[in-house]
């Protein structure tokens, strides 16, 4: 095996010792472990860092995609990001989806390819489309919708193309906790559609697209959580997330429940089953943290193609961190229009960021005793330890706020 290092076209022996700059590209040896899965040495980044300098080898590792079909929805919801963001409501562009559709077969280690984002993905009227051509490259393919578009025809068609998962928001399990977070929608349409679903899948003789329910809890309707659950099994669901609300407005902010005691029996008898059955998040601040987005080596792209690292960034809007208005402003690595999803991903700029997240090199603003009167709590445009974006009030990283 080769002992070569190679360094901007330089060959050096192993041993040697060599001057490197941060940025520079290096090609990794064989005998290093660090290969590609055709067993080829590959490219790594070196990066100055605060204990000196870190080598990360350049590898086109996305295992998932996050897609917005769609920023539009026929739902009006008190809980939703669009009540406080400055973004246009409109379709992706076929032509995006394209960008996106070339990328899938340059991505080796992709499995899994999710439809959701911030609005109603069955509104977009190509997306069976884009669900086929997800399906022809082998990967599993989800979707997260708020089930008011199901028809017997689109559910048949979901059926053909063997979806692999289908969420549906359902914020109570009845009519009116429903209906008051969900302004205009129509609570037993949704029901009927999802029996509908199960239904048909019987019919066929199929388990395909399988059921699963998320829940976005508040202090009104938390307590109904025990009924949610009882109609989630009757509904044959596998799965049952539930996640705390994230204040878009101020309408809002008192809803949160954070700070509850969450070790104890929080449902009398039916704590242990529900804790069994649903994937359920912290509801007290707590100092772990961790980022699902890139521990599990996922992208975000969004309706006008541009790609972020999570949902959290991929827009702008205001929210409100313990009754705090924050603006966010989003983080984008590149545009699919101008670039392929791989080449993204190896940036010099990705790179860096998913090695300061994995590490989670951020201070912990939420709960500093500097809070009161710090301006860089204004915004996620930096923090005192230099970043910039700042993650250092991600509700997402402290386990409050979960997604499929």
């Amino acid at each position: 095996m080769s002992k070569k290092c190679v360094i901007a076209g330089s060959s050096f022996q192993a041993g040697q010792i060599i001057s490197i700059k941060p940025g520079s590209w290096i090609m990794l040896p064989l005998d290093t472990g660090q290969t590609d899965s055709n067993n080829n040495a590959v490219e790594a980044l070196c990066i100055k860092t605060k204990d000196g300098f870190q080598i990360i080898p350049r590898v086109v590792d996305v295992k998932k995609i996050y897609i917005e079909a769609t920023t539009v929805c026929n739902f009006a919801c008190t809980t939703c990001i669009r009540n406080s963001w400055r973004d246009e409501l409109t379709h992706m562009e076929w032509g995006v989806f394209k960008r996106i559709a070339e990328s899938l077969k340059l991505l080796p280690q992709l499995e899994c390819v999710h439809f959701g984002g911030f609005g109603e993905p069955f509104s977009h009227p190509r997306l069976l489309d884009m669900l086929e051509i997800v399906k022809n490259r082998g990967l599993r393919a989800e979707v997260i919708t708020n089930g008011s578009l199901l028809s017997a025809e689109i559910i048949s068609k979901l059926i053909d193309l063997k979806l692999d998962m289908i969420f549906v928001s359902l914020d109570g399990p009845d009519e009116e906790e429903y209906c008051h977070i969900r302004q205009g929608a129509d609570f037993h349409g949704v029901l009927s559609n999802l029996k509908m679903l199960n239904e048909i899948k019987a019919q066929r003789g199929v388990r395909y697209p399988e059921l699963g329910i998320e829940f976005v809890a508040t202090k009104n309707n938390f307590h109904k959580l025990p009924r949610l659950a009882k109609l989630v099994r009757e509904l044959n669901a596998r799965r049952m997330i539930v996640t705390n609300v994230l204040p878009y407005n101020e309408e809002m902010k008192d809803q949160i429940l954070y700070d509850m005691d969450d070790t104890g029996v929080l449902f009398g008898n039916d704590s242990a089953l529900l804790m069994m059955q649903a994937q359920m998040p912290y509801m007290k601040l707590r100092t772990e943290r961790y980022c699902k987005f890139i521990e599990d080596k996922a992208l975000v792209v969004n309706h006008k193609g541009f790609v972020a690292p999570c949902y959290a960034l991929m827009h702008s809007y205001n929210c409100y961190i313990y009754g705090r208005i924050k603006e966010i402003y989003p983080f984008y690595l590149g545009n699919v229009t101008k670039k392929l999803l791989d080449q993204i991903w190896i940036e010099p700029a990705f790179i860096n960021f998913r090695r300061t997240v994995n590490n989670f090199r951020f201070p912990s603003c939420t709960d500093c005793k500097f809070l009161d009167g710090c301006s860089y709590v204004d915004n996620n445009e930096g923090d005192c330890w230099g970043n910039s974006p700042s993650c250092a009030e991600c509700l997402w990283s402290r386990h409050l706020i979960v997604c499929p």
